[in-house]
Formats: C-alpha cells, sequence, structure tokens
C-alpha cells in the first residue's frame, strides 16, 4: 500500500517517437514501427496480474505487406459508444466527457463513428449497453463508477466487444478501466485557497463518500494546510491562527443537483464563514453561489471542476480542476484501431498524456488546473489578491509534479508541519493517526480505496 519516495516518484525519458506520430500513422491508415508512449502514467494488467506504478514506453508494431496496386486499403472503421450518466449540458462531468468523444470524433475522422446516451441511471446502465452493440458498437465506454457491475457482466456476455470503464478498479480480458485523475491538481486549488482565505475557513459541496471523492477531499485539504503553513512561516498567521483552521463538507449524495449543491454552498458560508468552497457535483452551481457573494460584496471564492466554469462566476473563479479526456480516449483507440486492443488500468496524472515534442511532459496532459483562454495565470490571480509567493509555489508545485519529482501524499514532506500542529510527524488523519509516516509515499491501491480523512476536517461525514 505504500512505497518509498524514491521509488514512487522514479523518473525515466520517454522515447524518441512521440504518441503523436503513431497516431498520425493510423489517421494515415497504416501502421509501422510506430511507438505509444504511456507517458508516466499508472497501467495496470487485467485480473491476476501483479501491477507497478512507473514510467514507460510501450512499443507496438504492426507490418503491413500491400499490393503494388491497387492502392492501400483505408483504414478500418469502427462505431464507439458512450454512456452518460449526467446531461452533456451539466459543464462538469458528463460535459468534459463529451467533449473528448467529439475531440475524438474529429481526430479520427472517416476512421471512427461516434454516438452516446445522456443521463442514464445506474440501474439502467446494462439495457443501454445492449441498445448500444445493437446499433453496431464494436468499442463502448460506461462513464459513471456505478456503471461498474454492469459493464463488467456486459463484457463477459459479450467477448467480442470492447468495453472501458471510467473509475471503477473491475477488468476484465476485453474490459479496461482508466481516469484521468484529479487530486494533484486539487492539491494546487487547496493551495490558492490557503493562501488567499481571510477567514480561515473551507467548504467543499461533495457528491458521495467514495474514494474518488475522499481523495480529492483529502488532497484540497492537504493544499490548504501548505498554503496556510507558508503564511505561517512569513509571520502573517500565527500558530493560533492556524489551529483555528476548518474545513466543512456537506454531502449531497448525487452527482448533479445544482438546487442541493446551491443550498449546500450557501450554508457553508452562512453557518461557517467559509469564503473558498469547492465541489464535486458537475454544475456550476458553487461558483454561482460564490459570484453573488462577491457582487454583494462579500469575498468568497470557488473554481472550474472538469471543465471550464468561468462564465458562471468570473469575480470568484480562481483556478480549477480540468481534465482533457479526448487524449485518454485517443490514446485508446490508437490501440484499438492498431489491432492491438488491450485490457489496462489507465491511471493519468499531471502531464500525462501531453505532447512531448517540446520536452519530456511539458505538454498540458490530461489533468490540469488552468486553461489557455483564462490569459496568463499569474497576472489574473495576482488581480485576484494571491500573494506572488502563492503564485511561485503553485507554478513551481506544478511542475514538480508533471516531472514527477514531487508528491503531494509524502510522509516525508509533512513531518514538519502536522509535527506542529499535531505533535506528530508524517500526514496525519481527523483523529491523529499517523497514516503515512516519513519516508512513506501513498501509491496507488492506497489513494483508490481511501476512506479516511486528513487532519483538519470538521466531521466530514454526518454520523447516524
Amino acid at each position: 500500500m505504500l512505497e518509498t519516495l524514491a521509488s514512487k516518484l522514479g523518473v525515466l525519458p520517454m522515447g524518441e517517437v512521440t504518441r503523436r506520430d503513431f497516431l498520425k500513422g493510423l489517421i494515415g491508415g497504416l501502421v509501422v514501427g510506430a511507438a505509444i508512449g504511456l507517458g508516466g502514467g499508472y497501467a495496470a494488467a487485467p485480473k491476476g496480474v501483479t501491477t507497478v506504478t512507473e514510467t514507460t514506453t510501450e512499443t507496438v508494431t504492426k507490418t503491413v505487406t500491400a499490393s503494388p496496386s491497387p492502392a492501400p486499403t483505408p483504414a478500418k472503421k469502427i462505431k464507439a459508444g458512450w454512456i452518460y450518466v449526467g446531461p452533456i449540458g451539466d459543464y462538469g462531468w458528463t460535459y468534459a466527457h463529451n467533449a473528448g468523444r467529439e475531440y475524438v470524433e474529429k481526430r479520427f475522422a472517416g476512421t471512427v463513428e461516434t454516438v452516446y446516451i445522456e443521463s442514464v441511471p445506474e440501474a439502467e446502465c446494462l439495457p443501454k449497453i445492449e441498445s448500444l452493440i445493437a446499433e453496431g458498437c464494436e468499442i463502448i465506454f460506461t462513464t459513471s463508477f456505478g456503471f461498474m457491475d454492469p459493464t463488467l457482466e456486459a463484457a463477459k456476455k459479450y467477448p467480442d466487444i470492447w468495453f472501458w470503464h471510467c473509475s471503477g478498479y473491475k477488468r476484465w480480458d476485453n474490459m479496461g478501466t482508466y481516469f484521468a485523475e484529479l487530486y494533484q491538481p486539487y492539491y494546487l486549488c487547496g493551495l490558492v485557497a490557503g493562501a488567499i482565505s481571510q477567514t480561515l475557513k473551507f467548504g467543499y459541496v461533495a457528491a458521495y463518500p467514495i474514494p474518488e471523492v475522499v481523495r480529492h477531499i483529502n488532497s484540497w485539504v492537504l493544499g490548504i494546510w501548505e498554503g496556510l503553513w507558508h503564511r505561517y512561516k512569513r509571520g502573517d498567521l500565527s500558530l493560533d491562527d492556524l489551529k483555528k483552521a476548518e474545513v466543512h463538507v456537506k454531502w449531497l449524495y448525487s452527482w448533479y443537483d445544482p438546487p442541493a449543491a446551491t443550498d449546500a454552498a450557501r450554508s457553508l458560508v452562512e453557518m461557517y464563514d467559509a469564503d473558498v468552497l469547492a465541489f464535486t457535483e458537475d454544475s456550476p452551481a458553487t461558483l454561482q453561489v460564490a459570484e453573488e457573494y462577491q457582487k454583494a460584496g462579500r469575498k468568497v471564492w470557488s473554481y472550474s471542476h472538469y471543465s471550464s466554469m468561468i462564465d458562471y462566476g468570473p469575480t470568484a473563479h480562481l483556478m480549477g480542476q480540468l481534465v482533457d479526456w479526448g487524449l485518454m480516449y485517443e490514446y485508446i483507440l490508437a490501440y484499438y484501431l492498431a489491432g492491438v486492443p488491450r485490457s489496462m488500468d489507465l491511471w493519468w496524472l499531471m502531464g500525462d498524456g501531453g505532447d512531448t515534442r517540446e520536452g519530456w511532459r511539458k505538454g498540458k496532459g490530461a489533468a490540469y488546473i488552468w486553461e489557455d483562454q483564462w490569459g496568463d495565470i499569474r497576472t489574473e490571480l495576482a488581480a485576484k489578491g494571491v500573494p506572488d509567493w502563492a503564485i511561485d509555489l503553485i507554478l513551481k508545485r506544478e511542475k514538480l509534479m508533471k516531472e514527477r519529482y514531487w508528491d503531494p501524499w509524502s510522509g516525508s514532506f509533512w513531518a514538519p508541519i502536522f509535527k506542529e500542529l499535531t505533535g506528530k510527524e508524517g500526514i496525519v488523519d481527523r483523529e491523529g493517526n499517523v497514516r503515512i509516516p516519513p519516508g512513506e509515499v501513498a501509491d496507488h491501491d492506497l489513494l483508490w480505496s481511501i476512506d479516511w480523512f486528513v487532519w483538519g476536517l470538521a466531521e466530514p461525514v454526518p454520523k447516524g
């Protein structure tokens, strides 16, 4: 469950042939000696195979013997289907997945046809899968944690169809899993929260108490602690101030419920004086609440979630935990089109999937914090009152995480901070137990199953 820091953050160079070179070959209808780079993401084999986290480059070669005439046969055309848990207009989770679908439809124009079904209740997943198969879909993506078991059932029933499930952990010979992980962007969003907050009270509007949401809340809280810690070390806060900081959580038990999210966000501000709000809910409702307070003269801040939401709260908007699912769909479909589909567990962190032509892991990647159209990050954050030292730190941490030189879930990093706060070294949970001691760092499996909360959360899950 825990790895040493050196093995977890090990660095290996990319291959000389980039993922883009490989994809160009595919789109042209011919793949010869092409290479696919995993770009540093976690990729595990299916059932029963030992998994490791590493940076690697896999080479896939397909030799095609063509007759001098006629012209080469066009690339095989396939039909791919998506099943969404919410509406494509939610501006969050489903909106971002649908943007990824639209991206690959354009990227593989003439080769991949796509269809989708939106707002599917989890209990209706299997019938919707079968309707996509009846439509001729050869590969199907299901995009909600609750779709996992129906997808597995379908994979066993239809061995000639390929299935990919987003955010799950069950795989089969013809079923892979994938996730563009956001805990690192959440950490950076927490860092800016800790730097800008005046009340030292923070609020989180959460969907369900499952490991995905728990690790994102925890990562945001760790980021808050680093931001506050630097203010303390600079003399801007006292130790008593630091110890009074609180994070409160409101649970919705829904992925998409704008009215409930609105009520929860307002209650976090009114009941606890929270002035920075994060969320896992697939609408811009929480950001809109923050914007309402800004217009009323009360500084409350929030973020974009999965896709750009800045238009719903331009004054209250700080950064975002953002995803480009298109990069993952492009990667998965490239294997399929090359004739070498495989069942994998893809878990991409910051920088994974980015274009490497500017240098190793320099591209934006599948998980990131800033959209180009928002302007210059330094200029925009400074205009909202984020101090220069905090912006420098955000950019430094972003670079180190993308290049795999640092991770926020290191026990050694937190040893001096939590010793000051709790008297114990390492990452400490809200009950005061050391969960990740110095010299160790949380790995994929721990973060994927995490069910405890870090120090600083005020009763995150209601009792009873």
